[in-house]
């Protein structure tokens, strides 16, 4: 098993997209269309192998239904003689195909979903049209082979996604830090990246993780839209610190605070809700700022 050609396949996906001709399509009995574009010297595949696919697929008006090239991850699908006989078109084609393989197929749109992909055609598209798919096989793997590969991939993305996270909330201090600056506002920073203003000291004792808090809260974009308010539920907002109903932010800088404290709290896209967002108004990576007023403690053990 060797999975070290990924960058070749993206690479030539790439040209096979480009260089398409129609002209050069061979066509079966059940009619799909194909092109075997190159042959390499991989091994055929065997029963209750793992294949994974280098693939791209596109509508009759050339517009992007699924990418590898983009998002660099292969289609795994599992070889069975038997049942691939079953479901049309395009596993005919794959089929044909064996390691180190690349082919152009123009499958049958109704055939595709129906028999493939077993759900229902999506808006917009012909049944009647042609599907076509830039496909090439990276490798196959026995089942040992592709629970370690998974274990595998599912480390590399956690990393990646880790240091997406890092470069982001340093893109985002980088915001909030020039923001301040010019508001002439003094923040006390956290190590998490967590930026507050303290606009009123409170009194007593601070909340700790398990303790529930009564709090006034209005939320804003850092452009000054606002977005939430515990006015929308006319009365204060509780919630258990620690339970996972707030962002990290919340947690961590409502620990800070006294009962009657009014803090305002800077929070980078990583600490808030991240790459997801959140409704209509909060986008991805966004920065957020919230005037918070610690109303109550209601202590754990009580």
């Amino acid at each position: 098993m060797s999975i070290n050609n990924h960058s070749y396949f993206l690479i030539f996906l790439v040209f096979l997209i480009v260089s398409c001709n129609s002209d050069d399509f061979n066509k079966t009995q059940s009619g799909l269309k194909y092109n075997i574009v190159k042959e390499g010297d991989g091994p055929e595949f065997k029963d209750e192998d793992y294949i994974l696919l280098a693939m791209d697929y596109y509508d009759e008006k050339d517009s992007l239904l699924f990418s590898y090239t983009e998002k660099g991850i292969p289609v795994t699908i599992r070889y069975n003689d038997t049942l691939w006989d079953q479901r049309g078109q395009v596993y005919e084609g794959f089929k044909m195909l064996k390691v180190g393989d690349s082919a152009i197929f123009k499958v049958n749109c109704d055939n595709l979903y129906s028999l493939s992909f077993r759900g229902e055609i999506p808006y917009g598209l012909n049944p009647n049209s042609d599907i076509t798919f830039y496909v090439g096989v990276v490798a196959t793997m026995n089942s040992d082979e592709f629970r370690l590969w998974q274990a595998d991939q599912f480390q590399k993305r956690k990393e990646l996604q880790m240091k997406q996270s890092e470069d982001q909330l340093y893109e985002d201090l980088s915001i909030i830090d020039m923001y301040l600056d010019e508001k002439g506002l003094i923040a006390m920073e956290l190590e998490s990246g967590l930026r507050y203003v303290v606009d009123r000291e409170g009194t007593g004792p601070k909340p700790e993780m398990g303790d529930s808090v009564i709090v006034k809260y209005t939320g804003y974009l850092l452009d000054g839209t606002q977005f939430d308010s515990s006015d929308r539920f006319d009365k204060p907002y509780i919630f258990e610190i620690g339970s996972g109903k707030v962002i990290n932010a919340w947690d961590e800088g409502i620990t800070l605070m006294s009962k009657g404290a009014k803090f305002t709290f800077y929070v980078p896209s990583p600490l808030g809700y991240g790459t997801r967002g959140i409704g209509k108004l909060i986008e991805p990576n966004a920065i957020l700022m919230f005037d918070v007023e610690l109303m109550e403690i209601v202590k754990k053990n009580k």
